[in-house]
């Protein structure tokens, strides 16, 4: 059995489409996939009714960015009830608010005396979401920077521009908001909050007091020291153990394959115990 919790299509920024996410995932014999665009619960309808009466389990899901102070943290919601109206209000705000930015910073940019329009930044996103790398890469391609990072240091990362910030709900409102649909949170790729042990312990018991089921142990960018670090503090909290790639696709994540990882290093003899404790846990919310 091979399960994958963490996987991305065009509604996001991914490569493939539903369909092409889940043939592929087919292909390579994985039993569970779950789909978890970044804010976004648009490519569900068609990934689940892609995928009736064939041999796959698809886990509708989402991955939230949430606000922190050092690193990044994204927390999956898995199996989710995404038509619930409160959920897709969400979600909709979110997608609303990242427009808006974009929107902000081509005004911006503008003003600056930069020549960029939107369309010269879509022709760079494989998905749908728009982000800050795709504006960096025209302003390169333009001749305005001479290489990605200046964008970064001399733009992006001071003022004006460094004003305009995207709207993200609080690790609280997070867990919150995948627990009222019904769904399991799983703190991904721990790694990315870049804290030491005790202090991401410590941001971990944080989190379950706000209804955290799980950590994301097994990840593509995870070693295998890490992968045994992080299953040590899921057992000592009781907290569910996942596992996903984080596939995006052969451009955008080159050496992670879906369902097994970067050189493997997710594929675990844990697969079928990872399901069985997740199907449990989600009885238990139902």
């Amino acid at each position: 059995m091979i399960v994958d919790l963490h996987s991305h299509t065009t509604a996001s920024d991914g490569e493939f489409k539903p369909k092409e996410l889940i043939d592929k995932a087919i292909q390579k014999e994985i039993s569970v996939l779950a789909i978890t665009d970044h804010d976004t619960i648009d490519s569900l309808d068609e990934a689940i009714d892609y995928a009736k009466n064939k041999e796959i389990e698809i886990v509708p899901g989402i991955e939230f960015s949430a606000k922190v102070d050092i690193g990044k943290m994204h927390i999956l919601g898995l199996y989710i009830n995404y038509t619930k109206p409160e959920f897709k209000k969400i979600t909709d705000k979110l997608k609303k608010d990242r427009n808006d930015r974009n929107n902000k910073f081509i005004k911006m940019f503008n003003e600056l005396g930069y020549d960029i329009s939107i369309d010269d930044v879509k022709k760079y996103a494989i998905g749908e979401i728009i982000a800050k790398p795709h504006f960096a890469q025209v302003l390169f391609e333009k001749g305005y920077i001479k290489d990605i990072e200046e964008a970064y240091d001399n733009l992006f990362n001071v003022p004006p521009l460094n004003t305009i910030n995207r709207m993200t709900l609080s690790p609280k409102e997070t867990i919150e908001a995948i627990k009222r649909a019904n769904g399991i949170a799983i703190l991904a790729h721990p790694k990315t909050l870049k804290l030491n042990q005790e202090d991401l312990e410590n941001k971990i018991k944080e989190l379950i007091s706000y209804g955290l089921d799980g950590i994301e142990c097994y990840h593509s960018t995870h070693t295998f020291d890490e992968i045994k670090e992080y299953r040590n503090i899921a057992i000592n909290y009781n907290l569910l153990i996942s596992k996903g790639s984080d596939y995006h696709g052969p451009n955008v994540t080159p050496e992670i394959e879906l369902g097994t990882g970067k050189n493997s290093n997710i594929l675990n003899k844990e697969e079928s115990m990872i399901y069985e404790k997740l199907k449990n846990r989600l009885e238990i919310h139902c």
